[in-house]
């Protein structure tokens, strides 16, 4: 995002996330992998891998801040402690509120367990529910979402065989 943006609000949120905020996240072919340094992004974890690109939690509570201020996010469910609930998956849902917009987002942490899996499920959550406002969504989608339009081969729909109607009876008892 350049200074000279004038863009804000909801507009704001949408704009792509420059190099910088974006991180890779390795995901390893095979669950049992062999663990071992990568040569793409210098990590120790099972090899070989695909590196996912997304936005961390702290890049994203920039955006929001800049988008609005007064943001907030809150748990969709309470549980008797008056702590949010998490569903039987061990999943968060929540609601985040945009410039006075409201999404559902959930996160997870992946069996994680103790307060660093709980943050985690936060995180998530709100990667989720910003997603639905369009944070990152080139990110999310595997290919080029908004690919120049004139690149695109253009078809006609093909046209359909006119069906005869069956024959009405239109006698009533």
């Amino acid at each position: 995002m350049t200074k000279e943006d004038k863009r804000s609000g909801l507009d704001l949120l949408r704009m792509p996330f420059p190099a910088h905020q974006i991180s890779k996240l390795p995901k390893p072919f095979k669950r049992d992998s062999p663990k071992g340094k990568c040569a793409e992004c210098g990590g120790y974890h099972g090899l070989p891998a695909m590196h996912l690109d997304y936005v961390g939690h702290a890049a994203l509570t920039d955006r929001l801040l800049e988008c609005d201020a007064y943001w907030k996010w809150e748990p969709v469910a309470f549980g008797p402690d008056g702590l949010p609930a998490l569903d039987k998956n061990g999943g968060l849902w929540i609601r985040l509120t945009v410039c006075d917009h409201e999404r559902l987002g959930y996160g997870h942490a992946d069996g994680k367990s103790g307060g660093d899996a709980i943050k985690e499920a936060i995180g998530d959550a709100l990667r989720n529910a910003a997603m639905r406002f369009g944070a990152a969504l080139d990110l999310w989608h595997k290919g080029d979402l908004h690919g120049d339009e004139d690149d695109q081969p253009v078809t006609e729909p093909k046209q359909q065989p006119k069906q005869e109607s069956p024959p009405q009876n239109n006698d009533r008892i």
